[in-house]
């Protein structure tokens, strides 16, 4: 159920008042004491507490202060440096999805109300104790009458008016941002909220993460080595989500899995086989493989949980990562630097050599460490920070990709500090690269661009007859777009408000006096004039308040 206009007004306009209030309260040290009303909305001791904290903490804190909604952008955009510079990216990592838990009675209740049903008619046992607690969601261990062991996952109700209505604020000032800001135009705040808006309202849906589950299901169906959850579609709906429960031992808890019998070069090695299928072979992967989110279960088999995240590569995505992860093992930057051009799209390049230069730099740092020593996910990174620094952007899903092998990355290490991460990855950057370069493969590009020259040659000769023919009606229209008006048109719009109200105050004035003349009415024109005093003097001050005279 959607807010109504007016009720989305009067949300907006407290929720404003809200975040307005916590950018102060960790604001800036210089604009506090520079702003007579930070002066007023801070007090000395809070100042003092807040000055011994750098910005990037104080924006972090603030963050974590406005909630749910903000602490998610902030998550996404740590892993974006087109965005933000690399001191706040790396405060922004800090950020933790967690929440004051909802109490247990209200969360059973939500349960109930999404199934229909009470707990006891569909569960034969139900652990009211949450197993955890973030911002969004809670869950819950319980058992099926058929005696399966699920895990119960609701989401806590009124987030999404919540989320939808900070969404509305932060597309509202992102906008104000931008158009106050020039220089933030390449950036495209706005549409980097935008696409935010509509990653978190997946994550709202619950049958969303259903269905990538699934998906991954079916991918990994004949692999004995790893296991992902059943999904129970009957009592799965938009806010509640119900899957098998796995039973395993978190990946970073090494000594338990020491205790237990496992090898953890073996299981370091199947995670990152597991992940490297995710992302070579399938080319769907789960974004977000930390420690806390990788089980491991009898026989040393992998589990992944939580699939809310997962990202999608398109085959250009994975012609950049063969080529460079192969520019890498051979520690060659202009190979390095193609596949980065690739992936942004760029097919000429003017500052191609400054590219090279700066990646072959960013290698020469590394270069009394062997291969095996180095940090792929850092260097990829790296490369991604050059790239976007050169003007050039790529696809989004490029981050989660950087994000996702740096994560499982620090899996493999954790479990096993010697394991040669590149050496793993090596046989699928070549059969990736031998696949783009197979007989198959060239007579399919080739065929296809054929039928691309003969659909055009078919469709030329019909398409400048239409051309022809609305020339002679007279019918040929050309669309010139002029950019970079805005600003006048806005200046021109709001000196046409002003003068309409400065008629419109004369027109009271000149009423007010004309009606005084009446000795029976005479204080009716005495009102009419206050209330124009009153209007005129507040657009004298709105006036002087932006230099306008």
């Amino acid at each position: 159920m959607k807010l109504t206009r007016i009720g989305l007004a009067v949300h907006e306009l407290g929720r404003a008042r809200e975040i307005i209030g916590i950018v102060v309260k960790y604001g800036l040290s210089e604009w506090v004491n520079n702003s007579g009303l930070g002066k007023f909305l801070v007090s000395k001791k809070r100042l003092a507490r807040i000055e011994k904290y750098n910005q990037w903490e104080r924006i972090r804190m603030a963050i974590e202060e406005l909630g749910p909604t903000f602490i998610k952008f902030g998550q996404i955009v740590a892993d974006r440096p087109d965005i933000i510079p690399i001191e706040l990216r790396e405060e922004l990592k800090k950020l933790q999805d967690e929440a004051q838990p909802m109490p247990d009675e209200l969360a059973i209740r939500e349960i109930e109300k999404e199934l229909g049903r009470k707990v006891g008619e569909i569960f034969r046992e139900f652990d009211s104790s949450r197993l955890a607690s973030a911002s969004m969601a809670q869950t819950y261990r319980a058992t099926l009458l058929n005696g399966e062991c699920v895990c119960v996952k609701i989401q806590r109700p009124g987030i999404d008016k919540k989320i939808e209505l900070d969404l509305h604020l932060m597309y509202f000032f992102a906008g104000r941002m931008q158009r106050s800001n020039p220089e933030m135009e390449a950036i495209n705040l706005t549409g980097v909220v935008r696409e935010f808006g509509k990653t978190i309202k997946k994550e709202l849906d619950f049958r969303h993460e259903a269905a990538n589950v699934i998906r991954f299901g079916h991918n990994f169906e004949h692999d004995p080595d790893i296991k992902v959850p059943k999904i129970y579609s009957q009592y799965t709906s938009k806010k509640i989500l119900v899957e098998e429960f796995i039973d395993g031992t978190k990946v970073r808890d090494i000594e338990t899995l020491l205790k237990l019998g496992n090898d953890p070069l073996v299981l370091a090695r199947k995670a990152v086989r597991l992940v490297f299928d995710q992302i070579f072979n399938h080319g769907f992967f789960h974004a977000d493989p930390h420690p806390g989110n990788i089980f491991v279960l009898d026989g040393d088999i992998i589990s992944f949980i939580d699939f809310g995240m997962m990202g999608t590569l398109r085959p250009t995505h994975l012609q950049f990562l063969g080529k460079y992860v192969l520019g890498y093992l051979d520690r060659d930057p202009h190979t390095m630097a193609e596949a980065l051009l690739l992936v942004s799209g760029k097919r000429n390049f003017s500052r191609f050599k400054e590219l090279e230069y700066q990646i072959g730099d960013m290698l020469a740092h590394y270069k009394y460490l062997s291969i095996d020593e180095m940090d792929f996910g850092r260097i990829m990174n790296e490369s991604v920070d050059i790239l976007v620094h050169n003007g050039l952007r790529i696809p989004g899903d490029i981050y989660l990709l950087v994000k996702a092998l740096m994560a499982i990355e620090r899996v493999a290490v954790l479990l096993h500090p010697g394991i040669d991460f590149a050496f793993e990855m090596r046989p699928y950057a070549i059969d990736l690269i031998a696949k783009q370069f197979s007989p198959k493969q060239i007579a399919k590009e080739v065929f296809d661009s054929l039928k691309d020259y003969y659909k055009l040659l078919k469709e030329f000769p019909a398409d400048i007859n239409e051309i022809i023919f609305k020339i002679k009606e007279g019918r040929f229209k050309t669309q010139i777009e002029v950019k970079g008006l805005e600003p006048l048109v806005e200046h021109i719009d709001n000196a046409s408000n002003r003068v309409a109200i400065a008629i419109v105050l004369a027109a009271l004035i000149i009423g007010a006096s004309i009606i005084s003349q009446w000795d029976e009415i005479r204080w009716i024109g005495g009102i009419v004039f206050g209330v124009a005093g009153i209007f005129g003097f507040w657009l004298v001050v709105k006036l002087f308040r932006r230099n306008k005279f």
